[in-house]
């Protein structure tokens, strides 16, 4: 009996791991509601968070919030301290890329999500290194705006109402491909004709010509649906956004 029951012991304590602390520094991203958060945590121990409105933004509002302070870890606790007083987090790591926020303010574990990013620009991919890459621009970035802009005439017409989006955007020289979602800008349903269709994966090509982004194909896609018909339209996407299937 003795020696079952410390066999089951040892069962148990082979199946809990602890993971150690990763390297803080560096960019986390998380979603919650209508938001994103991102926050870079530096290796001189300050950071910067933006939160974007990502859904249901109302005339006139802020989309994009930043603030800016000093970050300690200790233990589970990460503690920021800024201008509007100190804000201490109980996180706990879930892998070497993630930690869950326990207590976050909606109530539920919020987990934030480690990417390979430099302050001023995510690597979206390389090719090999020394070569060129595909980079994100900045979420409220003046070339990001003039991306999201350049779609947001055609898409909203095609949607019945004013949208914004949300997802990656891989930037090429002067090709850009945007993966992601759109939503309504006023937050309510989109039309009952579109709602279907708005609800799966959206895909759009912009190329800047004289300086001006303009869009060249977008559409939506449960699979590889619209990246199959958009190499078909435009066959001088370069292969590093979209590869020749």
């Amino acid at each position: 009996m003795k020696s079952i029951i410390r066999a089951f012991i040892a069962t148990i304590g082979s199946s809990v791991s602890l993971i150690a602390a990763p390297d803080m520094v560096g960019e986390w991203t998380t979603a919650y509601g209508r938001y994103s958060d991102t926050i870079t945590y530096k290796a001189d121990g300050t950071y910067v968070s933006v939160t974007e409105i990502v859904r249901g933004a109302e005339d006139g509002q802020e989309t994009v919030a930043k603030t800016t302070g000093t970050w300690n870890l200790s233990g589970d606790e990460l503690i920021h301290a800024g201008e509007g007083g100190s804000l201490k987090m109980k996180i706990r790591f879930v892998s070497q890329s993630s930690f869950e926020n326990l207590l976050a303010s909606d109530g539920e574990g919020r987990t934030y999500e480690k990417s390979e990013a430099t302050p001023n620009t995510k690597v979206v991919k390389q090719q090999a290194a020394g070569q060129e890459k595909v980079t994100e621009p900045k979420i409220g970035s003046p070339e990001r705006k003039a991306i999201m802009d350049a779609m947001r005439g055609p898409v909203s017409k095609r949607a019945g109402t004013d949208v914004i989006f949300t997802g990656s955007v891989a930037l090429y020289k002067d090709w850009v491909k945007l993966s992601g979602h759109v939503s309504p800008k006023n937050g309510k349903p989109f039309p009952e004709e579109v709602a279907d269709e708005m609800e799966m994966d959206f895909l759009a090509i912009l190329r800047k010509v004289n300086g001006k982004w303009q869009t060249l194909y977008y559409g939506w896609s449960g699979d590889v649906g619209a990246l199959d018909e958009a190499r078909q339209r435009i066959p001088e996407i370069p292969e590093i956004l979209i590869p020749k299937f």
